[in-house]
């Protein structure tokens, strides 16, 4: 079942990873440019294949690499022509064009979640409900928080130090510190949570996928051959 979603998006990834290159290459030869500008386009097909195999089973962080890449194909595909014209809007177009393909990918892989999805290789993440840009991510060997407040900071676990994980119900709206990582707070809004036990704490995150996040936890806790 994800076998076959990530046998779905490799023309996806291709897609993002070849074409801005491939676009370049063509500029060059097209426009007549200075030749070893040919290297710029293939280095950045380099980058690329190697930032999606090491990120390959990390879906969530799919649509940001591909818009990198793709403004700066896009750069690459615009100095033959005009550069101080065409490159901006290249970069802009070919990145937001990234963006939106590798994010359809993403969404191919992740959803609907399965229980399949546990016993799989594929990074889990859960949006927090009310808590714009902050998610629960669900490794094979950890777990961490991600985006929102925990851009330079990003609390991880790993799954032999994680202990209870539960649903639970907030009944009013609280904003509670993180443990371990200073004055850094997550805002919970009324309504189903998860809490989980890690040291020197918990973490409660606003969703209403606790039993779904619990079931998930405990599944890749038994594959990692953790208590």
């Amino acid at each position: 079942m994800v076998a076959a979603r990530l046998r779905r998006v490799r023309g996806h990834l291709a897609l993002v990873t070849l074409l801005g290159p491939l676009l370049g290459v063509a500029s060059v030869l097209g426009f007549g440019g200075w030749l070893p500008l040919l290297a710029v386009p293939v280095l950045i097909a380099v980058v690329g294949v190697g930032w999606f195999r090491a990120i390959r089973f990390r879906p969530r962080r799919w649509p940001l690499r591909a818009a990198v890449l793709g403004a700066a194909a896009g750069i690459a595909a615009g100095a033959p022509v005009l550069p101080w014209v065409v490159c901006p809007v290249a970069a802009v177009v070919l990145g937001a064009a990234g963006w939106w393909v590798a994010d359809k990918a993403r969404a191919v892989v992740l959803e609907p979640y399965t229980p399949e999805l546990a016993d799989s290789p594929v990074e889990v993440p859960w949006q927090a409900r009310g808590a714009r840009g902050l998610e629960l991510v669900v490794g094979t060997d950890r777990i961490s928080l991600a985006g929102g407040r925990f851009k330079t900071v990003r609390p991880a676990v790993a799954l032999s130090g994680v202990g209870s994980v539960e649903q639970v119900m907030v009944a009013r709206r609280a904003t509670l510190p993180v443990p371990g990582v200073g004055e850094v707070r997550v805002t919970v809004t009324p309504g189903p949570a998860v809490r989980i036990t890690v040291p020197p704490g918990e973490w409660i995150v606003p969703t209403d996928h606790g039993r779904e996040i619990a079931r998930l936890v405990a599944r890749r806790k038994a594959l990692a051959g953790v208590d």
